[in-house]
Order: structure tokens, then C-alpha cells, then sequence
């Protein structure tokens, strides 16, 4: 079995992972959102192939375009930059048992 850590290690790039923290209401009921907060990570982003698209939830499918994998911690709603593109998280899916990894589906931010 191929030790997919290693090979993120050996591929990956340095993206910034942008997140925002939840927002809450003030005591006039007014939204107010949270900040964000931007690291470097290293990861691989890549175009998403046919046989990846089944592993996705249905609604999903129609928007993720890219597949990103990393080390680093991502979540739904994560922003990733990648050369100048930014990608929204759409799903994830933490590996920790199988090397300590993420992988997550990502949308183009228009």
C-alpha cells in the first residue's frame, strides 16, 4: 500500500487556506460575521477525475472541478490559493487513520 503522505509531501505546494471564524448577532439582533484568518500550507491541488466524482455526495458533483490534498487540516467552506485561483472547500474528508492526510473537493470562486 503506498504511503499517500509521503507522496503529498513529495508533490505538494505552498497555497494559502483561508478560514473564517462564525459570525454571531449583537444584542440589536444585527449580524455580525467573523473574521478570517490566511496560512500557508502545502498541498496538491489537481483537476478531479471521473472515478473521484462517485466518492462525492450527488449535490456536490455538478460544482467540484478539483480535489486538494494535504496535510493540513481543511474544512467545508475553506478558501484555497492556489496560482492566483481561489477554490472554495465542498467536501472533506479527513484520513487521519490512513496517514494522516485530507482530501477535499473544491469549487472555483468565481
Amino acid at each position: 500500500m503506498i504511503d499517500v503522505a509521503i507522496a503529498i509531501d513529495g508533490e505538494a505546494v505552498s497555497v494559502t487556506r483561508t478560514r473564517s471564524a462564525s459570525g454571531s448577532y449583537d444584542a440589536n439582533g444585527d449580524w455580525t460575521a467573523g473574521a478570517s484568518t490566511s496560512v500557508g500550507i502545502m498541498a496538491v491541488v489537481q483537476p478531479v477525475k471521473g472515478n473521484q466524482l462517485m466518492d462525492m455526495p450527488e449535490g456536490i458533483r455538478t460544482e467540484a472541478g478539483w480535489i486538494v490534498w494535504s496535510r493540513s487540516d481543511m474544512a467545508v467552506d475553506d478558501r484555497i490559493t492556489d496560482d492566483g485561483k481561489t477554490y472554495r472547500v465542498l467536501f472533506a474528508w479527513p484520513r487521519t487513520r490512513d496517514g494522516d492526510f485530507y482530501r477535499a473537493a473544491l469549487g472555483l470562486v468565481a
